[in-house]
């Protein structure tokens, strides 16, 4: 799949020290030069994810939101809003912790993200990253990181 301006990518991230999902702002020559990280909302140039020798890889979630039919994207999308509106939806806003990437969470915790919403952690994963189902889909989040 071609990148494209608005693409959601893979880079590392030079304020979170991560590798995290991006959104491409600027391109040149077919390239993602500028990124938008989607943790911490900083702007910088595209550096490849640490570790990976490859280019940019493109998130799972691009394709659903570009339109283009991908076989499983849309239900996979589905029943993640389901499972938010059936787990998440209606609880009462004190089961709910506010999101902070210092603050340290747990599988099955209630957060609240200033830009994504009212989540549900699904999974803690390694090096200080967190799984969080929102109403819009699941997002990798960091936590636990020290000031």
């Amino acid at each position: 799949m071609a990148i494209t301006a608005g693409s959601e990518i893979d880079a590392w991230c030079t304020s979170c020290k991560m590798t995290l999902n991006h959104r491409v702002v600027a391109m040149v020559g077919g390239n993602a030069k500028r990124v938008l990280c989607l943790t911490c909302n900083k702007q910088h140039n595209f550096r490849k994810p640490k570790g990976d020798g490859s280019g940019p890889v493109t998130s799972k979630s691009t394709a659903a939101k570009s339109g283009k039919k991908s076989t499983g994207a849309a239900p996979k999308a589905l029943s993640g809003t389901r499972e938010w509106q059936a787990n998440v939806a209606d609880r009462d806003s004190s089961d709910f912790v506010p999101y902070s990437i210092h603050a340290t969470f747990e599988t099955g915790q209630f957060v609240t993200h200033p830009k994504f919403g009212s989540g549900l952690v699904k999974e803690t994963l390694a090096s200080q990253k967190l799984s969080v189902l929102f109403k819009d889909g699941p997002r990798t989040l960091v936590h636990g990181r020290s000031e």
